[in-house]
């Protein structure tokens, strides 16, 4: 029994010595959008041949971030749903999901879509 107490110990405090700080989750993410972005400029520029549609300052805007425990966070431990907004005259923005798989320690991109709308807290 006693063997039972120390291994299951062992086994916790291994998994929890596995799991990666939020705080380095987080920076993970915020390098991940800095680079969507400017690939989503670079693209655009490109096939427009020119800036002049982009606004001045393209951004992102997190909408919702969640960190997962348990069972729940196995394969994934975390959740971002994310807003770009490019264009300046187009009423319109891109929305990006993006989950945090565990195993590679990394950010997923897995699903994106066009939106029409500005953003609402500008």
């Amino acid at each position: 029994m006693k063997f039972f107490s120390i291994a299951t110990l062992f086994l916790a405090v291994f998994l929890f010595g596995c799991a990666e700080p939020t705080e380095r989750i987080e920076n993970k993410l915020t390098d991940y959008l800095q680079d969507d972005l400017k690939f989503m400029v670079a693209e655009t520029m490109k096939a427009s041949k020119s800036r002049e549609g982009l606004l001045d300052t393209p951004y992102y805007r997190v909408k919702d971030f969640r960190l997962f425990d348990g069972a729940e966070a196995r394969i994934y431990a975390a959740y971002a749903e994310v807003d770009f907004f490019i264009y300046k005259d187009i009423s319109m923005h891109e929305k990006r999901k993006y989950r945090y798989d565990v195993n590679t320690r990394g950010w997923d991109r897995y699903k994106k879509e066009l939106k029409f709308g500005k953003d609402t807290l500008r």
